[in-house]
């Protein structure tokens, strides 16, 4: 038999602040003790307790309880501690272990892409191997990926510094076709590009997000365009595999699935 190990009055105390933070406009002491079903003479020690510790505030006025700056401040200093790469290179090892495929996973730095890791099989062709790699955005998947819930100004900006500088003859380089592939994008949740960046390239993306939904960076798989040509199904295995562990890694760096742009 399980041995029960919590404690029933911090339990009840992360109930409370879970309520707490889905009501911005605040809970009275009546309220909450309906909704925890506990007496209020035992909710008010324990908002009394968190009062004096900045993690709840009362607005005396209107008898209401909201949550305290305490827990900004709290969550502030647990993001600055987020290492994106070491939290997801175990899962671009698991990624390469599993397929015998190559995987990385790349910011968007100074309006391009920068690959920050990465994880190669010896067996597979591989992209690219140098950190640190730069690459466009308008013609590649991770680019697509990174820059596709961006403000339509922000990716204006972007390409009024960079350009839509031509790379092959499927390269896109005008606004309404970019818009347009930047549409799909956000609608599918992941990217292929096929020989748009290099002749003999196809990359395929998904995003990872952080704690607020943002798209923080991406996951990225390459195989050679012939490949992809003569099997598309394989194309869109890698996308699912390549979504499950953006997922894990999004959930690692706090994001919930409950944030995210139309």
């Amino acid at each position: 038999m399980a041995v029960d190990y919590t404690v029933p009055a911090i339990a009840r105390t992360f109930r409370l602040l879970e309520i707490l933070s889905a009501s911005p406009e605040g809970r009275s002491l009546a309220q909450l003790a309906e909704e925890l079903r506990v007496p209020k003479s035992t909710l008010f020690r324990i908002l009394y307790t968190l009062q004096e510790h900045a993690i709840v505030i009362e607005d005396r006025e209107r008898k209401l309880f909201t949550l305290g700056m305490k827990l900004l401040e709290w969550g502030h200093a647990a993001l600055s501690k987020i290492d994106l790469k070491s939290i997801a290179h175990p899962h671009l090892l698991k990624l390469a272990h599993e397929t015998r495929e190559s995987f990385y996973l790349a910011i968007l730095d100074n309006d391009e892409v920068a690959l920050i890791d990465h994880v190669d099989t010896p067996e597979v062709w591989k992209m690219v191997t140098r950190l640190g790699h730069r690459s466009p955005v308008h013609c590649t998947a991770t680019g697509l990926i990174l820059i596709s819930e961006l403000d339509e100004n922000e990716i204006k900006g972007i390409l009024d510094r960079r350009g839509l500088k031509n790379f092959t003859a499927n390269t896109i380089t005008s606004w309404t076709k970019l818009k347009k592939r930047l549409t799909e994008t956000r609608h599918d949740g992941y990217s292929i590009v096929d020989g748009e960046y290099k002749a003999d390239l196809c990359a395929i993306a998904v995003p990872v997000r952080d704690h607020s939904g943002q798209v923080v960076s991406s996951l990225m798989t390459a195989i050679p365009s012939e490949r992809y040509k003569k099997d598309k199904k394989h194309a869109l295995e890698l996308v699912r595999i390549l979504r499950q562990q953006a997922r894990n890694i999004s959930k690692r760096i706090g994001f919930d699935g409950s944030k995210r742009k139309p």
